[in-house]
Protein backbone atom coordinates (compact mmCIF):
# COMPACT_ATOMS: atom_id res chain seq x y z
CA UNK A 1 0.00 0.00 0.00
CA UNK A 2 2.77 2.43 0.88
CA UNK A 3 4.66 1.58 -2.31
CA UNK A 4 1.52 2.32 -4.35
CA UNK A 5 1.19 5.75 -2.75
CA UNK A 6 4.87 6.59 -3.21
CA UNK A 7 5.06 5.38 -6.82
CA UNK A 8 1.78 7.13 -7.68
CA UNK A 9 3.05 10.37 -6.17
CA UNK A 10 6.35 10.18 -8.03
CA UNK A 11 4.63 9.37 -11.32
CA UNK A 12 2.10 12.18 -10.74
CA UNK A 13 4.87 14.72 -10.13
CA UNK A 14 6.76 13.63 -13.25
CA UNK A 15 3.68 13.66 -15.49
CA UNK A 16 2.47 16.95 -14.00
CA UNK A 17 5.83 18.55 -14.73
CA UNK A 18 5.79 17.26 -18.31
CA UNK A 19 2.20 18.42 -18.90
CA UNK A 20 2.93 21.86 -17.46
CA UNK A 21 6.13 22.37 -19.48
CA UNK A 22 4.74 21.10 -22.77
CA UNK A 23 1.37 22.87 -22.32
CA UNK A 24 -0.37 19.63 -23.32
CA UNK A 25 -4.08 20.41 -23.36
CA UNK A 26 -7.00 18.52 -24.85
CA UNK A 27 -9.05 21.63 -25.48
CA UNK A 28 -6.05 23.48 -26.90
CA UNK A 29 -5.40 20.64 -29.33
CA UNK A 30 -8.87 20.92 -30.81
CA UNK A 31 -8.87 24.72 -30.66
CA UNK A 32 -5.51 25.06 -32.44
CA UNK A 33 -6.62 22.64 -35.13
CA UNK A 34 -9.43 24.97 -36.19
CA UNK A 35 -8.19 28.44 -35.24
CA UNK A 36 -4.43 28.28 -35.89
CA UNK A 37 -4.50 25.44 -38.45
CA UNK A 38 -1.91 23.63 -36.28
CA UNK A 39 -2.51 19.88 -35.89
CA UNK A 40 0.54 18.98 -33.76
CA UNK A 41 -1.30 18.90 -30.41
CA UNK A 42 -4.23 17.02 -31.92
CA UNK A 43 -1.88 14.34 -33.27
CA UNK A 44 -0.20 14.12 -29.87
CA UNK A 45 -3.65 13.59 -28.32
CA UNK A 46 -4.47 10.83 -30.79
CA UNK A 47 -1.13 9.15 -30.08
CA UNK A 48 -1.74 9.32 -26.32
CA UNK A 49 -5.20 7.76 -26.74
CA UNK A 50 -3.78 5.02 -28.98
CA UNK A 51 -1.03 4.12 -26.51
CA UNK A 52 -3.42 4.15 -23.55
CA UNK A 53 -6.02 2.05 -25.34
CA UNK A 54 -3.63 -0.62 -26.54
CA UNK A 55 -1.68 -0.65 -23.27
CA UNK A 56 -4.84 -0.89 -21.19
CA UNK A 57 -6.23 -3.70 -23.33
CA UNK A 58 -2.97 -5.66 -23.06
CA UNK A 59 -2.86 -5.24 -19.27
CA UNK A 60 -6.49 -6.38 -18.92
CA UNK A 61 -5.93 -9.39 -21.19
CA UNK A 62 -2.80 -10.43 -19.27
CA UNK A 63 -4.67 -10.11 -15.97
CA UNK A 64 -2.48 -7.40 -14.45
CA UNK A 65 -5.46 -5.09 -14.03
CA UNK A 66 -9.17 -5.79 -14.00
CA UNK A 67 -11.96 -3.90 -15.65
CA UNK A 68 -15.22 -3.81 -13.69
CA UNK A 69 -17.13 -2.92 -16.86
CA UNK A 70 -17.90 -5.72 -19.23
CA UNK A 71 -20.22 -3.67 -21.40
CA UNK A 72 -20.89 0.02 -21.72
CA UNK A 73 -23.42 2.13 -23.53
CA UNK A 74 -21.91 3.59 -26.68
CA UNK A 75 -24.70 6.18 -26.91
CA UNK A 76 -24.27 7.16 -23.26
CA UNK A 77 -20.50 7.44 -23.61
CA UNK A 78 -20.77 9.53 -26.78
CA UNK A 79 -23.41 11.84 -25.27
CA UNK A 80 -21.48 12.21 -22.01
CA UNK A 81 -18.26 12.99 -23.88
CA UNK A 82 -20.05 15.61 -25.96
CA UNK A 83 -21.49 17.27 -22.84
CA UNK A 84 -18.06 17.21 -21.19
CA UNK A 85 -16.54 18.88 -24.26
CA UNK A 86 -19.15 21.64 -24.21
CA UNK A 87 -18.57 22.17 -20.49
CA UNK A 88 -14.80 22.35 -20.85
CA UNK A 89 -15.12 24.97 -23.61
CA UNK A 90 -17.57 27.02 -21.52
CA UNK A 91 -15.15 26.80 -18.58
CA UNK A 92 -12.45 28.31 -20.86
CA UNK A 93 -9.90 25.55 -20.48
CA UNK A 94 -9.07 22.13 -19.18
CA UNK A 95 -7.49 20.87 -15.99
CA UNK A 96 -4.01 20.49 -17.48
CA UNK A 97 -3.98 24.04 -18.81
CA UNK A 98 -5.41 25.87 -15.78
CA UNK A 99 -2.97 24.44 -13.22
Amino acid sequence: MVWTIISGGILGIILGFILQRTRFCLTGGFRDMYIAKNNKMFYALLLAILIQSIGGLILVQLGYISSPYEEFSLVGTTFGSYLFGIGIVLACGCATETV
